[in-house]
C-alpha cells in the first residue's frame, strides 16, 4: 500500500492577494485613463469655447468699431465680457482685449486696419478643481476701399454742363470695363445698349424708393448678364449708398499736402481790388514744373492808376532827376538778367510837371503789383511792393519792393534808355470800367443774374483763357504757350516764376483757392487736389461777391512716363506701372479747348490721352464744348432757350485773334477727336463730352469728343497718395477683408 503524503505550505492566500492587486492596478489604470480622457475632452472643449468667444469679440465688437476708428489705436473690454450660455445657463466664455489699430500699407498712403480679439474659457473637472483659463486669440486685417476702385461712379445719374437738357443715358457708345456704380437711377437708351465688363451696383435706398433702374429703354436685364466659364452670371447687385462727395477724406488729402500753391493771396485785401491766380503743373519723368499767373474775371474795372515818368538811368541811391524814376540802390541793368534792387525812387513830379506825390502815395499799398513800361510796350518791368510809399521831403517818393518779384521783359534785350518816357501802372488798384479789356461783358463769363443775388454755378460756363493765356497774341505774336512758351512764362502776368520740383516720393499737391492747368508725363505717384470753390469780389463792383470753382483743366496729354505711345498703361499682368496720378477737383475736371486737344475741328492736333484717377466732387468730367467754332452756336446769346451755351470766344482762340476782327469758324464741325482714358472716373453728375444734334447744339458732328475709356487695374495695387476712401451714410469707412488667422497664445 502506497501512502501519499501532501505538504501544505500556505501559498493560496498570497496568490489570491497577488491576483487581487493586479486586478486593482488594471482597474486603477483604466479609471485613470478614463479620467484623463475626460479631462482632455474638457480641455479641448474649453479651447473651442475660447476660440468661439474670440471670434464673437471680433465680429460683435472689432469689425463694428474698426470702420469708425478715428485714433491710431484703441483697446476695448480689457477685463472681458461674457459671451453666450451653455446648457446650464452659464457663459460659454468671454472675449477681452479687443485691440484695433491702423497703419499705412507698405509703399502706400492707404491705411490697413487691424483688429485682435482674445477669447477665454475655463475647463471644469468632476472634482471642481481650480484650473487656469484657456485663451485663444484671433485677428483680422481689413483694407479701406477707395474711390479708385471704380471705373465709373456718379452720385446722380444726371447731366452737368451748359445747355443742360436734363437727359442722359447709357447707350451703344458706353463700353465700360471695371466696376460701375451710381447712387442715382440708371437710364438706358432707346437706340442701343451699353456693354459692361465688370460688376454694376445700384443702391438699396434707390430700389426701396422704386428706382435704381429709371428706364430700360431698348435694353432688358440681359444687359447685366455675362458668360463666365460657361455659366451665365448676373453682374448687377445692390449695396448701401456711398457718401459723395467725400468731404472728410478730401480734407485729409489737403492736410497731407507736400506742396501748397496758394492762389488766394490777393483776395479780400483791405482797400484793394481782388486779383485771382491761375496755377499750372507740367509733369516730367523726374518731377514737375509749377507756374502761376494773375488774372481778373470780367467785367473788369479800370483803367489802372497810371503815372507818366521818364526813366533815369544816370542817378543812383536816393537821387533822381525831375520827372524821373529808377531802381535803387545801384540802378544797374544786367544784360540777359534785367534789373535788380530793393526799392524804387520816384520824383514827386510827373512829365507834365504836376506834383503827384500825394496821389501816388494814396493809390499804392503794400503788396500791390506795379509795372513800368515804355510807350510801345517793348520793354516792361513788374514788381511787388513791400510797404506803403514814403515821402522823401517834398520832391521824392520811396517805394520798397520785393527783389525776387522783379520780372523784366524786352524785345531787344536792352534796358530802358536814359530819359525814355515810361508809364508807372498800379495793376492792383483800378477804378471805373476798363475800355481796353477784350470781352469785358458780364454775359461772356457769368451764368446768373447780374445783381449779386447768385453765384456762378458749378454746372455753368467756366474759363481759363484770360489775358495771361493770350499774352503772346496780345503782344502781336501768332503763337501760344505750346509754340512760344517763354512769351507766356516771362509775361507781365507772372505771379510765380516757373520752378521745378524734383520727385522724392508719393506727393500731394494742393492748389489752394484757385484753378489749375495740368499736362505732361508723370514719373512717380502724385495726387493733385483743389478747394471746392473760392469766393472773390467782382472787379467792377466790390460789393458783389462771386465764385470761381476749383476746376482742373487738362490742356494737353497727361500720361505716365512708361505708358505706350497710344496712352495705354502697362497692365499688371505685364508687370504694371509704379506711376499713378489722382486728380481731385472741387469743381470739374475739364478737357480744355486747346490746339493739342483738337481745337477747331482737329485743325492742329487731335484727341487727348489721359492716365489718371479723376474725381469731380461737385461737378463732372467734361469737355470745354461751350468754347467752340460752330458757326451758329458759339456766342453767349445763341439758343438762349437752353440758357447760356457758349462763351463767344471760340472763333478768336487757337490761335489768338483780337475781338476787333471777325472770328474764324468751322461751320458744324468742332469734333476734336477721342478722349483716350486709362484710369477711373468719379463725379457728382455726368459731364457732357460731345454736344451735337439734337439739342441746344443742332449741328453734326458738333463740338467735343468720342470716348475710349479703360479701367487702370494698377489702381487696385497702387492708389494715388491719400486718395479718398469710400464711406457710408454713417460716415464709416467701407472696408474689405484682407486676411484672417489665429495667433499662438504660447508664443
Amino acid at each position: 500500500m502506497i501512502n501519499l503524503r501532501y505538504h501544505n505550505s500556505g501559498s493560496a492566500a498570497p496568490l489570491a492577494m497577488l491576483f487581487t492587486l493586479v486586478s486593482m492596478v488594471f482597474t486603477v489604470a483604466y479609471l485613470k485613463n478614463s479620467f484623463n480622457q475626460s479631462v482632455l475632452e474638457e480641455y479641448r472643449y474649453a479651447e473651442h469655447r475660447a476660440l468661439y468667444a474670440a471670434e464673437a469679440g471680433l465680429n460683435e465688437v472689432g469689425v463694428v468699431i474698426l470702420p469708425q476708428l478715428v485714433t491710431e489705436d484703441t483697446l476695448l473690454y480689457p477685463s472681458g465680457k461674457d459671451y453666450g450660455n451653455n446648457e446650464n445657463g452659464k457663459p460659454i466664455g468671454k472675449y477681452k482685449n479687443i485691440y484695433c489699430h491702423t497703419e499705412l500699407e507698405q509703399n502706400s498712403t492707404r491705411k490697413i486696419y487691424y483688429v485682435y480679439s482674445t477669447g477665454e474659457a475655463t475647463p471644469t473637472t468632476s472634482f471642481g478643481d481650480r484650473v487656469d483659463p484657456i485663451e485663444r486669440t484671433v485677428f483680422m486685417t481689413m483694407q479701406a476701399q477707395g474711390f479708385e476702385d471704380f471705373m465709373y461712379f456718379t452720385n446722380e445719374e444726371k447731366p452737368i454742363g451748359p445747355g443742360n437738357t436734363g437727359t442722359v443715358n447709357f447707350g451703344t457708345n458706353d463700353q465700360l470695363e471695371g466696376r460701375v456704380h451710381t447712387n442715382g437711377d440708371m437710364v438706358f437708351s432707346s437706340y442701343g445698349c451699353p456693354e459692361f465688363s465688370g460688376s454694376v451696383t445700384i443702391t438699396n435706398e434707390a430700389v426701396s424708393d422704386g428706382g435704381g433702374i429709371g428706364s430700360w429703354g431698348a435694353c432688358d436685364e440681359g444687359v447685366f448678364e455675362q458668360n463666365i466659364d460657361g455659366e451665365t452670371v448676373n453682374i448687377l447687385d445692390t449695396i448701401a449708398t456711398i457718401t459723395f462727395p467725400p468731404e472728410n477724406s478730401a480734407q485729409l488729402v489737403r492736410a497731407n499736402a507736400d506742396y501748397v500753391f496758394d492762389a488766394g493771396d490777393m483776395i479780400f485785401r483791405s482797400g484793394k481790388k481782388d486779383t485771382l491766380v491761375m496755377t499750372e503743373l507740367n509733369f516730367t519723368e523726374s518731377g514737375f514744373w509749377a507756374s502761376q499767373w494773375w488774372y481778373n474775371i470780367p467785367p473788369i474795372g479800370g483803367p489802372p492808376n497810371e503815372f507818366d515818368y521818364k526813366w533815369d538811368a544816370v542817378n543812383a541811391a536816393l537821387n533822381v532827376s525831375t520827372s524821373g524814376l529808377h531802381f535803387g540802390p545801384d540802378n544797374l541793368f544786367i544784360p540777359g538778367v534785367g534789373y535788380d534792387g530793393t526799392f524804387m525812387i520816384l520824383s514827386a513830379f510827373d512829365v507834365t510837371g504836376a506834383n503827384i506825390q500825394s496821389t501816388v502815395i494814396g493809390s499804392i499799398n503794400s503788396g500791390d503789383v506795379l509795372r513800368v513800361a515804355n510807350s510801345g510796350g517793348s520793354k516792361s518791368v513788374a514788381f511787388a511792393t513791400t510797404n506803403e510809399p514814403l515821402p522823401i521831403g517834398d520832391d521824392r517818393i520811396l517805394i520798397q519792393i520785393d527783389p525776387t518779384s522783379i520780372s523784366f521783359t524786352s524785345s531787344s534785350g536792352e534796358g530802358f534808355a536814359d530819359n525814355e518816357q515810361v508809364t508807372l501802372v498800379n495793376t492792383s488798384a483800378s477804378t471805373g470800367l476798363a475800355e481796353d479789356v477784350e470781352w469785358n461783358n458780364f454775359h461772356y463769363y457769368h451764368d446768373h443774374n447780374d445783381d449779386g443775388s447768385e453765384y456762378c454755378p458749378v454746372g455753368g460756363r467756366h474759363h481759363f483763357d484770360f489775358d495771361y493765356w493770350n499774352a503772346a497774341g496780345l503782344a502781336g505774336q501768332n503763337c501760344d504757350i505750346f509754340s512760344c512758351p517763354d512769351e507766356i512764362y516771362n509775361s507781365d502776368y507772372v505771379y510765380m516764376q516757373k520752378l521745378f520740383y524734383p520727385y522724392s516720393g508719393p506727393t500731394v499737391i494742393y492748389v489752394k483757392g484757385g484753378q489749375v492747368l495740368v499736362r505732361g508725363q508723370v514719373g512717380g505717384q502724385y495726387t493733385v487736389v483743389t478747394d471746392d470753390y473760392t469766393e472773390y469780389r467782382r472787379h467792377d463792383n466790390m460789393s458783389i461777391v462771386d465764385r470761381v470753382w476749383g476746376n482742373i483743366w487738362l490742356i494737353d496729354d497727361i500720361v505716365y512716363a512708361d505708358s505706350y505711345p497710344n496712352g495705354a498703361i502697362v497692365h499688371p499682368d505685364d508687370g504694371g506701372t509704379g506711376n499713378v496720378l489722382g486728380l481731385i477737383a472741387g469743381g470739374n475736371v475739364i478737357v480744355a479747348n486747346t490746339r493739342p486737344n483738337g481745337a477747331r475741328g482737329q485743325l492742329y492736333g487731335s484727341d487727348i490721352k489721359i492716365n489718371a484717377a479723376i474725381m469731380a466732387m461737385y461737378g463732372g468730367f467734361i469737355s470745354h464744348y461751350w468754347q467752340n467754332t460752330l458757326t451758329g452756336y458759339h456766342d453767349w446769346n445763341d439758343n438762349l432757350s437752353y440758357g447760356y451755351i457758349a462763351d463767344g470766344r471760340g472763333g478768336h482762340r487757337n490761335y489768338y485773334r483780337s475781338q476787333d476782327v471777325n472770328g474764324l469758324y468751322t461751320n458744324t464741325n468742332d469734333k476734336r477727336g477721342i478722349v483716350h482714358l486709362w484710369g477711373s472716373i468719379v463725379q457728382q453728375k455726368r459731364g457732357y463730352m460731345l454736344r451735337n444734334y439734337p439739342g441746344p447744339y443742332n449741328a453734326s458732328p458738333g463740338a467735343g469728343y468720342d470716348k475710349n475709356y479703360h479701367y487702370d487695374w494698377n489702381l487696385r495695387l497702387h492708389p494715388p497718395p491719400y486718395y479718398p476712401d469710400q464711406v457710408d451714410v454713417n460716415n464709416n469707412v467701407i472696408l474689405k477683408m484682407a486676411s484672417y488667422g489665429e495667433l499662438d497664445n504660447d508664443s
